[in-house]
């Protein structure tokens, strides 16, 4: 591959040789950056020169060999042949001595100037030295003593060599004076710029890239590169690497990242340092930190800066690309990148840099090798995760609090609650390590009533009422929606007396008119804060189920939108599991049992089941509905496969769960276990003291289990036995909420063929609408002993789970628990799944 850049210095070089093929010995030095190409046009020339038939004799100087006498001479004659060999013993101090010759080369620059000159009476000769500023000094003597007689002979010394910054140790005095030499043409080299990057990409390709496709992509290219052919040779490589696929932008990968590191190797130890500083530093890097990080003056910090512009590695005085830092921070050792962040850190902290830049840079010392030492480590951590936390960056806020915690901050009031409610919208899973130790820290007294209030909730969603009560002090103010007392008794409705949100218990009333237009307002307000002010997504469940309570479907279904995609940095998994959970709820209550199957699922996969604590009994008692109204049976029995906390049957969650259960069990023709759900259902509510409400209603089901089962003569009939096959098979897809075209794709007829179906179905079972198709449909008493898994044992009640009426008599001590404030009102969610539960 020639690019046209390197066609022009090869024609260059070229006449030169032909001046030098005339007699007119010629020098010239190409110079460039680390990763420019020199060495490329080194190997060039030296095929086309070999090609015409010249000598071409090759040396690479190296840092290791700098002080190794005559290296690079060594290494010429080396590729002279024994031609050369004999020159030097005919006229070297080596003849009379029996010495060899090659350990007299250096000693004599005439020598070595009178054999090359031999050498050249024959055919023209070709010297290329890479690396030259790496050159010995005896073998620059030699060669600046063939550079000054050069003007009669047949010899093109061509030589490349890096830019002789202030950065760099200085120069032999030989080898500088031949750098100098008024014979020694320089050629220099930069990096491409973006029209030399699209030459580069479309000769690069074989051809499989068109010129103007090649200058459509330039522009990334070069912002990743800076038009340094080494850095744009591994991005190639990279890019080749994710082949079949063809990503549409580069991607900067291994090879990319060693190609940093070798332009950084080749551009000397204060450049590096430069590098790494500005890698440390990122965005917070001027020339001022960056002194006093390395510790080195400013004059000496600039031409370092300089050197690596030019290499292309730097955009306007940083570092250009992630890419780039990546691969400088890669180098360093734990120990130099504890040293550095943690310089870093404490030079940010007395400048009165923002937390969140402090902290970056403690968490990446802890991560090396553990904090440094000052006592303002854990408040910087601390404030700077309440920050992070504010702006939707719970995964960083939860490092933060992490590295505080290892710092000694473990006794600042809150800072476990907040670690705790970081990790559970960052990551859900891990927050159960924290359990045990909140309970402690509340039974303490310990944190403030917000922190009071999120440990509260973490311990009510994990199932741990116990725990969460010894937290409780005595009641105060009502609040709203619901504070950790209320949710305690609403989730848990074993655990207390007094009034609950939907009414006093046994009583069935509902809140009085103008209380709860006031909560739908507050709902709304509240809902309004968690989408825009990232308020903790706690409180999600219960506004969603006050706005459902109220009928307001539309509205739950627009705040689910901008809940789940409005904003990425606030969707956390759970924002977003949450709000999947009521968008199946609403798409249930429409009768849209896809949809809602869906969304049930996605909130499923969204948190793990220990994640979900003892709430998962409301997307799986969703799933498990949705399912059954399906006509799904497998699928809604591998939901109830998902295994699930004891405690959620002490939970409203688990009454919903069971319910589902069961409506399940009584459409796949086991009515016996369906009975034992019911009735189990109906233990937890008489251990409540609670009416059944809604989807709590157990005992219209229970009756047709119970007739189900005594095969009594006087239960009604199947409804549907009335109409032909393919009109109850249109019906049952109907009532499960397919679309006409749907059903049509289903059962291989045409859409017109369902619609009359659905006329003939409405006209002889005399409904109005698919909701009382429904209806209709899911009263069918089930054929005993039929259906998938027929006679099998509920596989959630062999998991362990203790029966719910066991579970129900474990009352709690009556704590006055319902006027108290909070915002961790998460069991509400339960009200969201009682309109599904019902089948409407």
């Amino acid at each position: 591959m020639r690019l046209a850049r390197q066609g022009e210095q090869l024609g260059l070089l070229g006449e030169l040789f032909e001046a030098a093929r005339r007699g007119d010995g010629r020098a010239v030095l190409v110079t460039g950056s680390p990763g420019t190409g020199k060495s490329g046009l080194l190997r060039a020339f030296a095929q086309e020169a070999g090609r015409t038939g010249a000598l071409v004799l090759n040396a690479s100087a190296s840092p290791a060999e700098t002080d190794l006498p005559s290296g690079v001479v060594g290494q010429l004659l080396s590729g002279a042949g024994p031609e050369a060999e004999r020159h030097l013993r005919a006229r070297g101090p080596a003849a009379g001595r029996g010495t060899s010759a090659r350990e007299e080369r250096g000693d004599d620059p005439a020598v070595l100037h009178e054999a090359l000159r031999e050498l050249a009476s024959d055919i023209p000769v070709v010297i290329l030295v890479d690396d030259v500023h790496h050159m010995d000094e005896a073998s620059a003597r030699c060669l600046l003593y063939v550079c000054g007689r050069l003007a009669t002979s047949r010899i093109l010394l061509v030589m490349s060599g890096a830019p002789q910054p202030c950065s760099r140790p200085p120069l032999s005095l030989p080898l500088a004076e031949l750098l100098r030499h008024p014979r020694c043409e320089a050629v220099p080299l930069t990096t491409l710029d973006s029209d030399g990057v699209a030459d580069f990409l479309a000769a690069s390709s074989g051809g499989a890239m068109e010129l103007p496709t090649a200058r459509r992509l330039a522009p990334d290219w070069h912002r990743f590169t800076g038009g340094n052919l080494r850095l744009l040779r591994g991005l190639l490589d990279d890019h080749r690497a994710c082949e079949p696929v063809r990503p549409s932008r580069p991607v900067a990968g291994t090879a990319f990242r060693r190609g940093v590191t070798g332009c950084l190797r080749g551009a000397g130890a204060p450049a590096v340092s430069a590098a790494r500083g500005l890698a440390v530093l990122a965005e917070a890097s001027t020339l001022t930190l960056l002194a006093r990080l390395l510790e080195t003056p400013e004059r000496a910090v600039g031409p370092c800066l300089d050197e690596l512009d030019a290499i292309g590695l730097l955009d306007g005085g940083r570092l250009r690309h992630e890419g780039v830092r990546a691969a400088v921070l890669e180098e360093l050792s734990a120990e130099e990148s504890h040293r550095l962040h943690t310089a870093a850190g404490r030079m940010l902290y007395e400048n009165g840099a923002e937390p969140a830049s402090v902290a970056r840079h403690l968490v990446a010392a802890d991560t090396a090798g553990g904090l440094p030492g000052p006592a303002w480590a854990a408040e910087v951590l601390a404030e700077a995760a309440r920050h992070t936390m504010s702006c939707g960056g719970a995964r960083q806020a939860a490092d933060f609090l992490r590295a505080a915690h290892r710092a000694g901050g473990h006794e600042e009031a809150g800072l476990l609650t907040m670690l705790a409610r970081a990790e559970w919208e960052s990551d859900p899973a891990a927050v159960i390590r924290h359990l045990p130790d909140l309970e402690r820290s509340l039974g303490a007294g310990a944190g403030a009533a917000t922190d009071t209030e999120d440990a509260v909730g973490l311990l009510l969603w994990h199932g741990r009422p116990a725990g969460a009560a010894r937290a409780l002090p005595e009641p105060h103010g009502p609040g709203w929606p619901g504070a950790p007392a209320e949710a305690l008794a609403y989730v848990y409705p074993g655990t207390g007396t007094g009034p609950f949100p939907h009414g006093a218990p046994g009583t069935g009333r509902e809140p009085a008119e103008g209380a709860a237009e006031q909560r739908d307002e507050a709902a709304e307000r509240v809902l309004e804060s968690i989408v825009y002010d990232h308020a903790p997504p706690a409180p999600v469940a219960a506004v969603l189920s006050a706005l459902l309570h109220t009928g307001e479907t539309g509205r739950v279904a627009r705040w689910c939108e901008l809940l789940a995609g409005g904003d990425r940095t606030r969707a956390t998994p759970a924002r977003r599991a949450v709000a999947a959970a009521a968008s199946a709820v609403v798409h249930g209550r429409a009768g849209e049992h896809d949809l809602a199957a869906g969304h049930a699922g996605r909130a499923l996969s969204l948190l793990s089941p220990g994640a979900w604590g003892v709430a998962i009994g409301m997307p799986l008692s969703a799933a498990v509905l949705a399912a059954t109204r399906r006509g799904a049976y497998e699928e809604a029995a591998a939901r109830l496969r998902v295994p699930v906390p004891a405690a959620m049957f002490r939970t409203r969650a688990g009454l919903h769960y069971l319910l589902a259960r069961g409506h399940y069990q009584l459409a796949v023709g086991r009515p016996e276990a369906a009975l034992g759900d019911f009735h189990a259902c109906r233990d937890l509510l008489a251990g409540w003291r609670l009416e059944p409400q809604g989807a709590a209603g157990w005992s219209t089901p229970a009756a047709v289990a119970l007739r189900a089962l005594r095969g009594d003569d006087t239960a009604p009939g199947d409804p549907i036995a009335g109409l032909t096959d393919a009109e109850r098979r249109v019906a049952v897809l109907a009532a499960g909420g397919c679309t006409n075209r749907a059903i049509a794709a289903r059962l291989y007829v045409t859409t017109s063929t369902v619609e009359q179906h659905l006329t003939r179905i409405y006209r002889k079972l005399r409904v109005k609408s698919r909701r009382d198709l429904a209806e209709l449909v899911a009263a069918r008493p089930p054929a005993r002993g039929t259906g998938p898994g027929a006679g099998e044992r509920s596989a959630t009640w062999d998991r362990g789970a203790q029966p719910p009426s066991v579970l129900a008599a474990e009352q709690s001590r009556g704590h006055q628990l319902f006027q108290y404030s909070g915002r961790f009102v998460l069991g509400c969610l339960e009200g969201l799944v009682q309109p599904v539960l019902d089948g409407e």
